[in-house]
């Protein structure tokens, strides 16, 4: 379907949903927010939804799975969406596009929660040269995760191996099974998936110290300015549903299974365990550095974007605001 059919489609369906609620006038237009897979990353917004986080702090969240980060965004500059969630690749690039009204002002996840897994035959990273390496779609956070680990490995990413796009993490694992592919980028928990297959691990990036900004929320600057103590009162049910997850196991995977459909309990609890431990920070705040990575890659077809000063993407007074009153001391009390 063409992209532009795609968008107005969603804006449609956005539309009909908030007339329906003004007609019977039975509650407010609750505030928009898109998410971009059903994966583990997302589980603080949903648990913020189920446990009604947003409801104890006196704000009306809508959550809209939208799977295209062009059409959450489009959807963000036509009104329809007031926060796009995973819109740190998509809202630079959109910024390089001359959309400066748009800002980033916390993130559920700034590390790269990647595993490198091969064909068992491929013991280390020499052993890729001339492989089929798979990622999830070019230009996206697997897309780099694959290209920082093959440079790291003093591979040339453009020479030594051939990428090839899968389409999405769920579809990596058949791709490695079927021999499509004899490496690939893979996050939790298609990583014991893989594992059982027999796939070899050559590296877990969590742990390797890059930061990218790769689950971070967008929004237009001028709406978090207009809406800041709404924008406050969404940031603190944020910090309590991390708090709730790591403190409520069993309640918080619950939830997981049900928005990810995932049947297997201990694929759930090695996802929770990952998290947890090493992704979800007590604080959803982003820092310059976490954008640093994504400026040097949207720089291999954009060379303005070394231009820009990863600050002046960031809107970080409503953070600041949420800390300073104590409220995250008093969480974790």
């Amino acid at each position: 379907m063409d992209k532009r059919i795609q968008i107005a489609l969603l804006l449609l369906v956005i539309s009909f949903r908030l007339v329906a609620v003004n007609a019977y006038g039975a509650t407010p237009t609750p505030m928009r927010v898109s998410y971009p897979a059903p994966t583990a990353t997302q589980l603080p917004l949903w648990v913020a939804k189920e446990a009604k986080f947003f409801e104890k702090h006196g704000v009306a969240v809508d959550l809209v799975y939208v799977g295209s980060s062009s059409i959450a965004i489009a959807a963000l500059f036509s009104g329809q969406l007031a926060v796009v969630a995973g819109g740190g690749v998509g809202g630079i690039a959109s910024y390089l596009q001359g959309y400066r009204d748009l800002a980033l002002f916390g993130s559920l996840n700034n590390r790269l929660n990647f595993f490198i897994y091969a064909h068992p035959s491929i013991v280390d990273a020499s052993g890729l040269r001339g492989k089929r390496f798979g990622v999830s779609r070019f230009g996206g956070v697997g897309d780099f995760a694959a290209r920082y680990f093959l440079k790291r490995a003093r591979l040339d990413p453009r020479k030594d191996v051939s990428f090839l796009q899968v389409g999405s993490q769920s579809e990596m694992t058949p791709a490695l099974a079927r021999g499509t592919i004899e490496a690939g980028v893979v996050s939790v928990p298609q990583n014991f998936t893989v594992k059982k297959l027999g796939f070899k691990e050559l590296a877990g990036l969590t742990q390797s110290g890059a930061r990218y900004a790769s689950n971070a929320f967008l929004a237009k600057r001028q709406f978090l300015i207009d809406n800041q103590a709404r924008m406050e009162s969404f940031l603190k049910a944020l910090i309590e549903s991390i708090h709730f997850i790591k403190t409520k196991r069993l309640e918080a995977l619950s939830i997981l299974s049900r928005y990810t459909r995932t049947t297997d309990p201990e694929a759930s609890n090695i996802t929770y365990d990952e998290y947890v431990q090493k992704v979800w920070p007590q604080i959803p705040d982003i820092q310059p550095e976490d954008l640093t990575a994504v400026l040097e890659q949207q720089a291999e077809t954009n060379p303005k974007a070394l231009e820009i000063n990863p600050a002046d993407l960031i809107h970080d007074a409503l953070m600041e605001n949420v800390v300073r009153s104590g409220f995250v001391k008093q969480v974790y009390r």
